[in-house]
């Protein structure tokens, strides 16, 4: 393949103007988790909540790609706001894992299960071998970026 992107397919455009719909979506969802809840907060949320049996922080920090403190500052406000709780490490009686609270993961499951809706609103258009190579090519495009971004 060549290393070109098509002129009048400018792919990383559209995914920038795709990914901030999604993201002013969300910001107008986020309340419904809770009121005080911010986007940065938020994705640092779907990480706990995608780790049913809990998580480090240092793990989090790692799989966000950001410093330790700055998941520190993020897991003592969802903590504030009673959205997660640490649990005993079950491997290492000196540590704790994070998880969400259930009232949390109810939340956080109703806010995809709607956002899912969107998106089926979105495609409904298209024709289901578009929908199945549309979402075989992100999962090509994500597993390529998971090792080199």
């Amino acid at each position: 393949m060549t290393s070109e992107l098509p002129a009048d397919l400018d792919v990383d455009y559209e995914l920038t103007r795709f990914v901030r719909r999604v993201r002013g979506r969300s910001l107008r969802s986020l309340g419904d988790i809770h009121p005080r809840l911010d986007y940065g907060t938020f994705t640092f949320l779907l990480a706990i909540c995608d780790a049913p049996d809990g998580i480090r922080g240092s793990e989090i920090a790692e799989e966000l790609g950001v410093h330790k403190s700055t998941a520190s500052r993020a897991i003592a406000s969802m903590e504030k706001l009673g959205l997660i709780s640490r649990v005993p490490d079950p491997d290492d009686g000196r540590a704790h894992l994070l998880v969400a609270r259930p009232e949390t993961q109810e939340k956080v499951a109703e806010y995809r299960r709607k956002s899912h809706q969107v998106l089926v609103g979105l495609l409904d258009d298209w024709t289901p071998e578009e929908v199945a190579t549309f979402a075989r090519s992100l999962t090509r495009l994500n597993d390529r970026a998971e090792g080199a971004l």
